[in-house]
């Protein structure tokens, strides 16, 4: 029999950025790093896309 599976990977980190696009950028580089260097394996599991977006946490 086949299956069809579906998965999230959820992730969250603070970080300190001078913009939202900012912190958005420093993780989409460290993730799309992670993803080149491990290609096989992504490609293995059907990973297709990664999706994030940045909010502030405070009033600095």
């Amino acid at each position: 029999m086949q299956y069809n599976v579906r998965w999230i990977i959820n992730g969250n980190i603070t970080i300190t950025a001078d913009s939202k696009e900012h912190a958005e950028e420093k993780i989409k580089k460290t993730l799309e790093n992670i993803i080149k260097e491990n290609k096989d394996v992504f490609e293995n599991i059907g990973a297709t896309a990664i999706q994030g977006s940045a909010n502030k946490i405070n009033n600095e």
